[in-house]
């Protein structure tokens, strides 16, 4: 017993209703294999005699299983099978029930298997979808080892399913991957479908890398921006000092405006008194007496 061995526990998280038994099906095997419970429902494990001191744990993990089975019943399938007694009876019931290929589903599913392809989805998307409908064909059908009618010799046709596999993957893929389609016919010996999604998924990442635009650097967009806008190349900031004058060598004027040099104007007072004569270099000025 281990400590997930609850009494009362359900196996899947939806109960089974009478549709979809492929998929419940898996789920409880998964389940049950985890537990280490499988040969509790496929017959593997006998009952010891009453006298058997591992009559009473064998009897105990049988109870746990029937418990573990009718919970991941739905209600009116679990009252049909609630008074068996041991699980295996419980299972092999429910596989002559349910178990049966449903011939209608797998035509359905056959149908649009055969109308599949890729369309505008990438080759991840094209292959999970295509991957799911070979997935349910699967679950429904339940055997996959058939045997000669007259020799009783068992063929597995694991391998031919596979390359069956293959032929419809290639089959709804776009036009523009006829070279690679035609590339993975020539490999010898003829790949398994994963073998053939990685190619066409290598190829499909190479093709999207391959068309990828090409951008300018941050710093050459950068520079190209500036270049257009028109800032001067250079500042004068002489141009900002105030003049200075060549002649007097004084501030405020330049040469063409020097008093000194070409004479004060009639109203100019170079002096705080009251004297009327004005001077220039060079030149001499009288005003007249009032």
């Amino acid at each position: 017993m281990h400590l997930s061995d609850v009494l009362g526990s359900s196996l899947v998280h939806v109960p089974f209703d009478g549709t979809g038994y492929g998929s419940w099906r898996r789920t409880i095997l998964v389940a049950l294999s985890v537990r280490n419970k499988l040969d509790f429902i496929n017959g593997s494990s006998v009952k010891p005699p009453d006298s058997s001191p591992l009559a009473r744990q064998w009897q105990r993990c049988n109870d746990l299983v029937v418990s573990w089975l009718t919970n991941s019943l739905s209600k009116d399938i679990a009252r049909s099978v609630e008074y068996s007694e041991l699980a295996k009876d419980i299972w092999s019931e429910l596989e002559e029930r349910y178990g049966q290929v449903d011939v209608a589903r797998v035509f359905e599913l056959k149908k649009e298997l055969a109308h599949i392809s890729q369309g505008s989805l990438d080759i991840a998307s094209y292959f999970n979808k295509i991957k799911q409908l070979w997935d349910e064909i699967d679950a429904l059908s339940i055997s996959r080892v058939r045997s000669c009618s007259n020799c009783g010799f068992k063929f597995d046709y694991q391998k031919d399913d596979d390359v069956q596999k293959v032929y419809q993957f290639l089959m709804g893929l776009n036009d523009t991957y006829v070279q690679t389609r035609s590339n993975i016919f020539m490999i010898k010996p003829f790949p398994y479908v994963n073998v053939v999604y990685s190619i066409l998924l290598s190829g499909e990442n190479q093709r999207q890398v391959s068309t990828y635009p090409q951008f300018l650097p941050t710093s050459a967009s950068f520079n190209v921006g500036v270049s257009k806008q028109g800032f001067p190349s250079k500042v004068n900031f002489d141009a900002q000092k105030s003049p200075v004058c060549k002649y007097c060598k004084k501030p405020g004027h330049i040469i063409d405006k020097c008093y000194k040099l070409h004479g004060y104007p009639p109203n100019f007072k170079f002096y705080k008194g009251s004297g009327s004569r004005k001077t220039a270099t060079h030149v001499e000025v009288n005003s007249p007496s009032c």
